[in-house]
This record gives C-alpha cells, structure tokens and sequence, in this order.
C-alpha cells in the first residue's frame, strides 16, 4: 500500500483544519475568565466607586457629596481665552483628529489620519474613538477618593477649564500639552494635561493635584474604555468569520490573555468578569487591527476590572467597562503630587507599542508559531522598503523561503521521481498479489528497501511548508502594514479575498500541474481523493487573504518548475544508476 501518500492527505487536511480551528480560537471566542463577585452595584454605575476598590486604611468609608464641581469661574482662567464649558477642544496631529469633552476631560472621538476608513475612502480616516447615537467608544480619566474630582455619577464628573478651543501639533514640535484645570469646593487644584506625540501613537495623561485644604488629601487616578458592542469596523480577511474583539490584559504569570465580550456578558449585573491586581501590566479592548489601553507605572501595583452596563439609552442597549486604576495615594496639605499614566490608542505597531509598556507588543497575536510569524514580517518589511509593493514582496519572499528550504525539497522531489521509475514494478506487484493487501504491503516494503526509496520522502516538502504557512498566514491576518495594501489590478487589499476568486483558481490550476508530476498512488481510493484534492484546495482557498493565497500561488509555480526540473533529470535516458541515487 502507498501509505505515505495517505500521510500527505492527511497532512492536507489537517493543514485546513487546523487553520478554521484555530481562527475560532483566535478570534471567534476568546479565554474564559473566572467571574468576581462585587458587593456594590458597580455596574449600574457610569464610574468607579471608592467601594469597589480594594479598601485600604487610609481610604475614606463615602465619597464626599461636596465633590459636585461648582459652576463658578476658576480665578485662575479668568481672561479673555476662557472657552465655555459646553464646548469642545480639538485637537489636530500628524497622527490623530482628537476631540476632548470638558465634562470630565475625555478623549470622546479620535481618528487615525494614516488609515483610511476604507479603500473607497482613501480621505475618510479611521474612527477609533467615537461617541453618537449608533456607536460609543470613549477614553475617559479621573481620580476617586476623598475630595477628589469623581464622583460615582456622571452629573458629578468636574467641569474642566481650558485656555483655547483648538490645538495643533506641527511635525517639528516634539510634544503638545493640552493643560485642563479644575479646582474643587475645598480649595484642591487639579490640572489635568494630556501630552500628544508627532510621531507616537500615545497620549500621556497626567494629575497634578496641588492640596491647598486645611486636611489631607487622599484619591485614586484611574484610566477607562468605554465600548458598546458594535462590530469590529477594522474587520476583514478570511472565511467572513468575525476577528477577536474583545478585551486583554498582562501580568507577569500568564502574560497575555484574552477576555471576549461574550465572557464578560456571561456574569451577571452587578459582577466583575475580571479583578486583578498586578505589579505594572497593562488593559486593552482589542480590534482587528487597532487597539486602546491603559498602561500605568510598571513599578506599582495597579488593579484591573472587566465588566459591563446595561442601559436602554446606550448604543445597543449595552458598554462594555475596562478599567486601570492606580494606587491610591495621600497628600498632607501645602504638598503636592503628580500622578501619569499611559493611553497607547492606534494600530497594532510592535516596536511602538514595545516602548509603552512590558507585552504590550503581544496584542499583534501570531500564535504559537510567533517566532517564524516575526521573521517572515521582519524579511516583509526589509523587502517591501525597497519594492515598495506588499504583493511583490510577498512574492520575493517566497523566493527566499524556496531557496533556504531547497535542499529538503529537492530530496523530497527526488524520492517522488524515483517512486516514479518505480511503477511499472509495483503495477506487477498488484497483478500478482492481486487483493491480498497484507501480502501487497510486504513486497511494497521490500521493493523500497531494496530500491534505496524512502515512502515517505515525498512528504517532506509538503510538511516542510506547513509551519512557514501557518505563521505567514498568522502574519498577514495580524500585521496592520498589509491593512488595504494594494498589489495589481483589481486587488486592492492583501489582507482579504481575493474579490473575483481569481487567485484561489490559479492556484487550484497549479495544485492539479503539480499533481501531475506526481507518480499515481496504486491504491484506486487514494489516486481517486487526490483527483479532487485542487478542486476541495480551491474552495478552502477562496475566502483566505490574497496575500496568503499570492504566498501559496508562488510557492506551487517554484515547487513546479524544481520539481519538473529534478524529474527530468531522473527520468532522462542517459541517467546512470548511480546517478539516480544521488
């Protein structure tokens, strides 16, 4: 029986398999975590209550109700360029179109200038912050505690004041702060400032609490995400299955895990889906290819919660709460303190998000096989900042991985145009032992032994390849670079289907060329399975990336010519035997 020929079916498919399983891993569900039950009412409620926090001593038993910010001018912006609190500050960089709601200090739109919401709006850019009836996703930051700015009630959230409506960041400046004050009704001064980058997709936002009461000050800075479950708009690529949406989160033992919004909708009101504190780490609500998080000071323990609101008046009826909340600190009076931590908002750039904070770089998801998966996009990015076309270097690449795995394919070719040689002797085997597969199998055996031929030799180039596609194809699902990337013609984004199936069919047609430098198997069934391999291959193939099908389209086209190329020149007529046992 010419079982390696059963193996490279079975490799075949659990190649497709394993790709349908493992998006549903990635990105159709995400990992469960255990719910944590909360005593209050933490999710009716639109911010973080002191209660809910992790108490310690020092922290006070109520909130203070005379935190409710007072409406009178703020002595300190007294003067012609004080805004009205019912406006908004824009906010314009190379990188972001920002809006900053004074109620509160929060970052409620913000679009990346670099992406284009669509091929079709190439003008349009990508909304990853927004706020209107259809959608909500907004950054917001605060302190809770005794005398601070917070309170558990939106109506409480301090008006800010501003010195102008609109800021700009030109590219030759190295930072731009937008400075926000607000003092309370006990004489605490707070200045909020939100630190913009030219080249940077982080915004530093930092406390300055200035004590000027007659008692101590205690308070707790927090970072949150609020999102409604709306679908993924960054969403794209293979099968039409949806990508991870959902939240993530580091800590120094499990380092990166993931929470789906369908976890955190499984607990119930009142519950926290997550609670955990860490020593540094980071919070994320993660989409295809963008991502929000907080990422606070890695020296201190920082506490982190999942969970969600209920609310007809919202979006869907439903938010989704991510928090980061720092450790609460205590200020004697006359003293002051400044508090900061890090929103990294914007597409999935690893050495960007590297800088932020420790594992921040694992939202760019390449699965198990990461390490091949970061050296195919390193070898991409070198090749493509010369070609200056991803298709091109796609297809470049795949030269390279042919030629560093040419020896091992060219053994395997070989051994496949030996198997060829061999068929007019296992065409006799069969006429003589006829059903007897017991006895059929034994002489097989002892032909390949004799004959210096290794079954499964054959397989070797179709194993081989296996694992480079699989990281490829975790590569170009994953790396925002190949985002509406063009190639040729009618294929204006590599990381989707091809749009007219045209690739899917060239390289179904190249799988059937292929096949037929491939010696018959002698077992009716399996030449019969193989038959309708490029059909079955062809109809896997149509809704994965076209960058990935570019990468298997060219990868067959080498393996075609090697292959023609090694079987001619075992089969030509003047080969020696000792030739052929090369």
């Amino acid at each position: 029986m010419d079982w390696f020929r059963a193996v490279l079916i079975l490799a075949i498919g659990v190649l497709g398999w394993n790709l349908v399983y493992q998006w549903n891993q990635d990105y159709g569900q995400g990992r469960t975590v255990e719910p944590t039950k909360q005593t209050t009412e933490y999710a009716k409620s639109n911010d973080i209550s002191t209660a809910s926090l992790a108490p310690n001593q020092n922290q006070p038993d109520k909130l203070d109700t005379g935190l409710i910010p007072n409406k009178q001018e703020n002595p300190k912006l007294a003067n012609d360029q004080t805004i009205e609190p019912s406006q908004l500050i824009s906010v314009e960089t190379p990188l972001y179109r920002a809006k900053i709601d004074l109620r509160g200090g929060d970052l409620i739109e913000l679009a990346l200038r670099r992406y284009p919401d669509s091929v079709d709006q190439p003008d349009q850019p990508f909304e990853m912050l927004v706020k209107t009836e259809q959608r909500k996703f907004v950054a917001e930051s605060g302190i809770i505690g005794k005398n601070a700015t917070d309170l558990d009630a939106a109506s409480a959230r301090p008006m800010y004041r501003a010195q102008a409506s609109t800021y700009t960041l030109a590219a030759n400046q190295k930072k731009l702060v937008v400075p926000l004050q607000y003092i309370n009704k006990q004489g605490v001064e707070f200045e909020k400032r939100l630190v913009f980058y030219p080249e940077q997709y982080k915004v530093d936002v930092q406390f300055e609490v200035q004590n000027l009461s007659n008692s101590s000050w205690l308070g707790r800075p927090y970072g949150r995400l609020r999102r409604t479950g709306y679908a993924d708009p960054s969403e794209g690529g293979g099968f039409g299955l949806p990508t991870f949406l959902g939240v993530a989160y580091w800590d120094p033992e499990d380092r990166f895990t993931k929470v789906d919004f369908g976890d955190i909708d499984d607990v119930d009101a009142g519950q926290l889906a997550l609670k955990k504190e860490v020593e540094g780490g980071w919070i994320a609500i993660l989409q295809h290819y963008f991502v929000a998080a907080w990422a606070p000071n890695s020296e201190q323990t920082n506490l982190y919660r999942a969970s969600y609101n209920d609310d007809a008046n919202l979006p869907g009826g439903r938010e989704y709460v991510v928090d980061s909340v720092l450790p609460q600190i205590n200020i004697a009076p006359s003293e002051s303190h400044t508090f900061e931590q890090t929103l990294y908002i914007g597409p999935k750039l690893q050495e960007q998000l590297k800088t932020v904070a420790s594992g921040l770089n694992l939202v760019v998801d390449y699965g198990p096989l990461f390490f091949i998966s970061d050296a195919l996009i390193w070898v991409l990015e070198k090749i493509y900042s010369v070609v200056h076309n991803y298709g091109v270097a796609i297809i470049l690449l795949t030269v390279l991985v042919k030629l560093l795995l040419f020896p091992i394919s060219a053994k395997g070719y070989k051994s496949m145009a030996r198997m060829r040689t061999m068929q007019p002797k296992m065409a006799e085997l069969r006429k003589r032992f006829g059903e007897d597969r017991q006895k059929m199998s034994e002489e097989l055996m002892k032909l390949y032994k004799r004959e210096g031929v290794n079954p499964l030799g054959g397989c070797l180039p179709m194993l081989v390849q296996m694992p480079v596609f699989l990281a490829l194809y975790w590569a170009l699902l994953e790396s925002v670079q190949l985002r509406q990337a063009p190639f040729v013609l009618w294929i204006e984004d590599l990381s989707i289907m091809d749009p007219y199936f045209a690739l899917p069919v060239l390289m179904g047609v190249s799988m059937w060329f292929q096949q037929k430098l491939n010696p018959s198997p002698p077992d009716p069934m399996q030449a019969q399975i193989l038959r309708y391999m490029p059909i079955a291959m062809t109809f896997l193939f149509l809704f994965f990336p076209a960058g990935l099908v570019l990468y298997w389209l060219t990868n067959n086209v080498l393996s075609i010519a090697q292959q023609a190329f090694i079987t001619k020149r075992m089969l030509a007529p003047t080969s020696t035997p000792a030739a052929n046992n090369e």
